[in-house]
């Protein structure tokens, strides 16, 4: 709509080159964005891995003592390149519902890496229609989600979802970036950004300026236990991670009981 709206304008007063290019890119990122983003994701997840690694070994632990000594059913939502296999110091059956089919490769040689999981052959779906990826009522043990509510297009949705999958009793495990603090300079851009449909548009759909924590806690689990944090994002070697780690840098991550 934004971008519609910015080509009239620029025909109008008659900058026709300029159009032309822009529209140009436009048509190269939605044919080969998907693409683009898988590869870029892909290399992400490592650098958000070593940010986020003590962090996550925090969040898996409760996964890894779940059933000790049993073969437990994880569903990952939004599973991307598979960069949270690591974590899973168990025996596991695995399945992975994921939009973007440009990640399998990636999926594919990351789940070779894991002899004590049973990772099974990723599914092309959306968060918000598990059932269409067959991901059955009570199927499930864990379901994990790391860095996805931010880009799905119903929150609600996708979480009513992951409790209509998980077992009485099962569990959903989270890590998310959220809006940043009340009346902060950042959230304020983080709004901005996100409404012009600038950070979707570079970012494959990611929204910058949601409150997921408040988001889970509506959703009527039984239990939710969770806790915000920042991303030690400084730390990172790359200014790139640096620059765009100020808008994500605010964290919630937790476990929600079915």
């Amino acid at each position: 709509m934004y971008f519609k709206v910015l080509l009239l304008i620029l025909l109008w007063f008659g900058w026709t080159n300029l159009s032309l290019f822009l529209l140009t890119i436009n048509l190269l990122i939605t044919t080969t964005g998907k693409r683009i983003f898988a590869t870029f994701c892909s290399d992400f997840a490592d650098k958000y891995n070593e940010m986020a690694n003590s962090f996550k070994i925090e969040l898996f632990k409760d996964l890894n003592d779940m059933k000790k000594g049993e073969t437990i059913s994880i569903l990952e939502v939004g599973a991307g390149p598979g960069a949270n296999f690591k974590y899973y110091n168990r025996k596991a059956i695995i399945q992975a519902v994921e939009p973007n089919h440009h990640f399998e490769s990636k999926f594919n040689e990351n789940k070779a890496k894991f002899e004590n999981l049973d990772v099974k052959k990723m599914k092309i779906g959306f968060g918000e229609d598990l059932a269409a990826a067959g991901i059955e009522d009570d199927s499930v043990d864990a379901v994990v989600v790391t860095i996805v509510l931010c880009s799905v297009k119903d929150q609600q949705k996708c979480l009513q979802e992951i409790k209509r999958v998980l077992k009485p009793g099962g569990k959903f495990f989270f890590m998310e970036h959220i809006a940043d603090d009340e009346n902060s300079n950042i959230l304020m851009l983080q709004k901005v950004f996100t409404q012009c449909g600038f950070w979707p548009f570079c970012f494959d759909g990611c929204c910058i300026d949601r409150t997921t924590d408040v988001e889970i806690e509506k959703a009527g689990f039984n239990e939710v236990v969770k806790r915000k944090y920042t991303l030690p994002f400084k730390e990172s070697s790359s200014m790139f991670i640096k620059i765009v780690g100020t808008f994500f840098k605010r964290h919630v991550m937790g476990v929600a009981t079915n």
